[in-house]
């Protein structure tokens, strides 16, 4: 039987762990070790998961690392603690700890992968969760619906990448086991195996990242690596999600659900996908794609630099970090085994 590693990291996620560790607890799945990194949470949330799981916190920070970091430093421990096994067979599942598991999640991930030796990664269905106040002090229901938050990433010509099929309604349009561009950085069950062969260093995510657009980076590596992920319509979860924005949205819309979001993290996904550009445009690519390109980060990193000051923080750190930045290009684009114009087949 193929063994997962399921990581998760947790900052300030108290609120979500009661349920997300009994969704974990009833999995059908038996060869499965769970691993927590406590990212230094300023809440409670290390104290409940000393009382409640205490052997599945490998380590903690004393300060945030991001969720690159984090996650980094995840699978830097389980390599280092490998043992002598088949690593085709072994698995990694990268998880948000804001979830809740269907009992066969697991189950229908290894499944959909040992059926598949081609595929890289798996994408379950994910649905959005939400949490409804009934006025009794400390009592929230928690509401499993039926709303679409991904079943995977899909690549505009804007090179944006989006959640297929956010928002909608689940009406089983989305029922059949197909190759998606990629896995969303929310779950994904990776072959260790592919896994090591897409780490840069000691980095699977880019810890310059921090948090936002890693798996926008991760995504494009893997392809230019010719690895392909596989969507899982059987294998369910949900999600709460801070944003519950719909993938296809109008300016107004988007302007809208930006403004919901934390400024801190706002600033680092404006950030990030002029850095993700830096690292992955082609000259082929800006001739194919600059017409939707241009126009989109010029827009958006203006109203960064004039409506949201720490916007404007991150944007002018970008020179600082540009020769990093080119080196890990040169080094992504020397390991390539696809064409960059493979990438056309998925961009809509």
């Amino acid at each position: 039987m193929a063994h997962v590693y399921g990581h998760i990291l947790v900052w300030n996620d108290r609120h979500y762990l009661p349920d997300l560790l009994e969704s974990i607890e009833a999995q059908t799945y038996e060869d499965f070790t769970l691993r927590i990194l406590e990212n230094g949470s300023t809440d409670d949330t290390y104290e409940y998961l000393s009382e409640k799981a205490p052997r599945t916190v490998v380590a903690r920070n004393t300060k945030n690392a991001g969720f690159a970091g984090g996650h980094n430093q995840l699978i830097k421990y389980t390599l280092d603690h490998m043992p002598e096994t088949d690593p085709v067979h072994t698995y990694i599942l990268i998880a948000n700890a804001d979830m809740i598991w269907k009992n066969n999640l697991v189950a229908n991930l290894v499944e959909a992968l040992e059926q598949n030796p081609d595929k890289a990664a798996a994408q379950p269905k994910l649905y959005r969760a939400f949490g409804e106040d009934q006025g009794i002090e400390d009592f929230t229901e928690t509401i499993k619906s039926d709303v679409i938050d991904t079943t995977g990433l899909h690549i505009g010509k804007n090179w944006r990448m989006s959640d297929r099929g956010a928002g909608e309604m689940d009406a089983g349009q989305y029922d059949i086991k197909t190759d998606v561009f990629a896995a969303s950085g929310t779950m994904m069950l990776i072959r260790l195996s592919a896994l090591r062969e897409v780490m840069m260093g000691d980095d699977f995510y880019d810890s310059d990242f921090f948090a936002y657009r890693e798996d926008c980076d991760i995504a494009m590596r893997m392809h230019g690596a010719g690895m392909k992920s596989l969507f899982v319509p059987s294998a369910h979860a949900w999600h709460y999600r801070g944003m519950y924005g719909a993938e296809n949205q109008n300016w107004v819309q988007r302007i809208k659900n930006r403004r919901g979001q934390r400024p801190f993290f706002a600033a680092l996904s404006s950030r990030n996908q002029l850095l993700f550009l830096m690292k992955h445009l082609t000259p082929g690519h800006l001739f194919r794609y600059g017409l939707w390109i241009v126009p989109t980060e010029g827009l958006r990193t203006l109203y960064g630099m004039l409506m949201e000051p720490m916007t404007r923080g991150r944007l002018l750190e970008i020179p600082r970090m540009l020769p990093k930045t080119l080196e890990k290009r040169k080094e992504i684009y020397a390991r390539r085994t696809e064409s960059p114009s493979s990438l056309k087949k998925y961009v809509s």
